[in-house]
């Protein structure tokens, strides 16, 4: 059987979703990067920053340099955690929320657009051969982890690929 179309296709469609996220993102005014952490800070309001640098997968260095990004561009606040004064919690601010919302809405119509046509149970059956093609690839090293360790690992393979 012949896989290469079907591989080079799905290859082609990440990568124009790739390029047209990113100008999504200019628009919103974050980085791919910093769109991570506010995304995990709303999920998970009150956090620390080494939570969300373990969670994500950075290292703490780049967490802090993130945060400090966002902090100054009035995305993200932090604050004494009340139960424990040497702990910092992160916050959206309202221009955060705001943001998140409106990035959120550019990429649901982006993903509308991109599924245009498509029945939902064609919708569902891609999801399923996803899934699938997925627990073929993985072994246990990756199984378990969430999409934003998966995708850090995927940046690091890349950069290791340049060295």
């Amino acid at each position: 059987m012949q896989y290469y179309e079907a591989v080079a296709a799905m290859h082609r469609l990440h990568l124009l979703r790739t390029i047209r996220s990113r100008s999504l993102m200019a628009d919103s005014g974050l980085h791919p990067g910093q769109r991570r952490i506010v995304a995990y800070i709303r999920q998970h309001p009150g956090c620390t920053q080494k939570e969300a640098a373990d969670e994500l997968d950075v290292t703490p260095a780049s967490a802090a340099a993130s945060l400090k990004r966002l902090e100054k561009a009035g995305v993200v606040v932090r604050r004494p955690d009340e139960n424990d004064a040497r702990r910092n919690q992160l916050f959206l601010t309202p221009q955060g929320e705001e943001q998140m919302d409106k990035s959120g809405r550019q990429f649901e119509q982006l993903d509308r657009e991109m599924f245009s046509g498509m029945t939902d149970q064609e919708v569902n059956d891609f999801r399923r051969a996803c899934e699938k093609m997925f627990d073929n690839l993985a072994d246990d090293g990756c199984r378990h982890l969430t999409i934003w360790k998966l995708a850090q690992r995927a940046h690091e393979a890349e950069e290791d690929k340049g060295k």
